[in-house]
């Protein structure tokens, strides 16, 4: 009897805690937008299911189903917007003071991250874009163009050595190849992943999309006390320990560099030094982690270790995960359309010529348009990143006059943004001459925009156009096994994705 009485006194709780819910300000600013009637405690969470790697799927469904406009749900106590019209999105991100990241965003890249620049706010947040940005500045960037071409050899020996035999697994080189690419452009090392592709990092990364994916979706996991009772407890844990160590082992050899040069430039005197100038003059500009490694803070600490690993931990996998996998889509799509990768062939015939295997410039880089919205197309076609957002703070008046109540997660659904049918022409049709035409300039935005924007999109630019350029010119790109995506926080295919590469009569091209 008491059990019962006990069970009736919460169910009686959990509706009027709906009831109130539901005649609350947020709520009527909520219903405004089209969306299904959430359930009490649980919201819409069982319109998402249980498999996290289909509930993107689920999203675009419900979309579709509320007439491919902004549309509103619940996931537990999280009420969500979710945005798909550009001049709403322009809203959003051009906010100066809505900079905060959405929870359940937070809560699933946290345990990995930390409070590092992708999450943080206020003074963190601030110093961080400071120190980072000089890092990503044209001067920078130069160097950058070079480094792609010549380090894309010890790619072209792998590839090389499947032609004729079996398709590639392009992730599995791909991969690797960014995390050099990152290591010694932003970091100043070598850790040779390319060439030690079982090392600790790469193989914990292999499953940390979809960790991430889990705890996003999961709503329950926002309770730490519960996740502990969770089988994914002891991964999550063996993966933050992988990532971590990588990035200690990172700090401490770039450390050891610094401390050398600063022992020689001092001429082993104790003597105050500009850090600033050292960084120019003696380290030609420095790399990102230069920056972090001697900063100071106001009061004269060097900054804490732990901060570090949090921001090279972040930039490391963040940046060559995204990266990579838009190469390998966007040679996936080459082999897919073998007209249009012969248009991207030609733009490079016509720009290098005679010299066609030559390195490229970054002038080079800037003539490839062809090549440039074709990665654009990909990148629309097969959204990397799925969903990335704010957690208002306060109301927020969208385009037509409908307000996002304070406390709601507002977030771009680039799934569905990607294939707004009032701003592409056949949205499921692949067609990269579209971006040759004016277009609003927050219809697309794969590297987000306004004040927390990513600082690295221009070396993203580089890393891709510099990359496929080189491929391209050395190889046919075939198509292999069908690839099958999963649309978790980070697009990828569980199977990976399979190509055959046929080297290229260069002669006279």
């Amino acid at each position: 009897m008491f059990f019962l009485l006990l069970v009736l006194f919460v169910i009686s709780l959990i509706l009027i805690q709906d009831f109130v819910k539901k005649r609350g300000y947020r709520w009527q600013k909520l219903s405004e937008f089209p969306g299904d009637t959430p359930l009490p405690l649980i919201g819409n969470g069982l319109d998402l299911g249980f498999d996290a790697d289909e509930a993107l799927l689920k999203l675009i469904k419900i979309w579709e189903k509320h007439g491919k406009q902004n549309f509103r749900m619940s996931v537990g106590s999280e009420d969500w917007l979710m945005l798909c019209e550009p001049e709403d999105i322009k809203i959003l991100l051009n906010d100066n003071f809505e900079l905060s990241k959405p929870t359940e965003r937070n809560i699933a890249m946290n345990p990995f991250f930390g409070n590092s620049v992708s999450s943080s706010e206020g003074e963190r947040w601030k110093l961080m874009r400071k120190l980072m940005s000089p890092s990503f500045q044209f001067k920078t960037l130069d160097r950058t163009a070079d480094d792609f071409s010549k380090h894309i050899q010890s790619l072209f020996d792998i590839l090389d050595s499947y032609e004729g035999k079996s398709p590639v697994n392009i992730y599995t080189y791909l991969k690797p190849y960014m995390l050099d690419m990152l290591s010694v452009n932003l970091f100043g090392v070598h850790m040779n992943y390319l060439k030690n592709r079982e090392q600790p990092f790469i193989k914990t990364g292999r499953i940390l999309v979809k960790l991430v994916t889990y705890n996003f979706f999961s709503f329950w996991r926002n309770n730490k006390y519960l996740v502990r009772f969770t089988p994914l407890y002891t991964k999550m844990q063996n993966v933050i320990k992988a990532i971590k160590q990588n990035s200690t082992n990172i700090i401490a050899q770039r450390r050891k560099f610094l401390n050398n040069m600063i022992e020689a430039k001092n001429n082993n005197k104790n003597i105050d030094m500009d850090y600033d100038t050292f960084i120019e003059d003696s380290l030609d500009g420095g790399c990102l982690l230069d920056r972090l490694i001697l900063s100071v803070s106001p009061n004269g600490d060097p900054m804490k270790d732990e901060i570090i690993n949090e921001e090279v931990t972040l930039a490391l996998f963040s940046g060559h995960i995204t990266t990579s996998m838009t190469l390998c889509n966007a040679m996936y799509m080459m082999s897919l359309y073998p007209e249009m990768q012969q248009k991207v062939l030609d733009e490079q015939k016509a720009i290098f010529g005679k010299d066609f295997n030559r390195q490229a410039t970054t002038q080079d880089l800037n003539d490839m348009k062809y090549l440039e919205v074709f990665i654009k197309e990909t990148m629309r076609f097969i959204p990397i990143i799925a969903i990335i957002g704010r957690q208002l703070k306060n109301d927020l008046k969208l385009s037509d006059g409908r307000v996002a109540p304070a406390g709601t997660s507002v977030n771009i659904f680039y799934n569905a943004a990607n294939r707004n049918p009032r701003i592409y022409t056949e949205p499921d049709k692949f067609m990269p001459e579209r971006f040759f035409e004016p277009m609003h300039p927050f219809a697309f935005i794969p590297f987000s925009a306004g004040p927390r924007n990513c600082l690295a999109f221009r070396y993203s630019w580089i890393a891709l156009k510099a990359t496929l350029s080189n491929i391209v010119r050395r190889y046919e790109i075939l198509p292999g096994p069908e690839p099958k995506f999963a649309f978790r926080v980070i697009t990828e295919s569980t199977n990976g994705i399979h190509l055959y590469y046929k080297k290229r009569n260069t002669v006279g091209a």
